[in-house]
């Protein structure tokens, strides 16, 4: 099964969405430009790591689809994780649980456990969703991985 994972946010649909779309740098990484619409792109990238992005679903303050169309994932000690990523969806799923509160649904389809990179990625995404992405719309700081 591909990881998920869910969070609570005290925050709005679009400060949660804005902060996905808008603002991937103050939460995740070195990020080169915000998306805006299907078929934007964007890329991520911690040193000389990096993932690119293709928008494929944009529905704004309810769901978007990342579609990983290219990568290079290095990590000491763990070999053959390079393009592990490329092909997989990174789905963020929007509901309104009360005023100014939102469940944020997490998947990232196709990180699976047999892939080399899952137990680092899992847990990297465990940090960066439920905590750094979290930390930034409620307080606005959160805790990205910048080199």
């Amino acid at each position: 099964m591909s990881y998920q994972t869910k969070v609570l946010i005290k925050g709005s649909k679009k400060q949660v969405f804005d902060a996905i779309s808008q603002h991937v740098q103050k939460w995740w990484g070195n990020t080169d430009n915000p998306v805006n619409a299907i078929g934007d792109e964007f890329t991520t990238s911690f040193g000389s790591t990096f993932w690119k992005f293709k928008i494929s679903e944009f529905e704004p303050n309810s769901k978007i689809v990342w579609n990983c169309i290219d990568a290079k994932h290095i990590h000491t000690g763990y070999n053959g994780i390079e393009k592990e990523w490329e092909g997989t969806f990174v789905e963020w799923v929007l509901e309104e649980k009360a005023q100014n509160e939102t469940i944020l649904y997490f998947a990232h389809n196709g990180l699976v456990p047999e892939l080399n990179c899952y137990e680092i990625c899992f847990p990297a995404w465990e940090r960066f969703v439920t905590q750094s992405l979290k930390s930034f719309v409620e307080t606005g700081k959160g805790m990205p991985h910048l080199s």
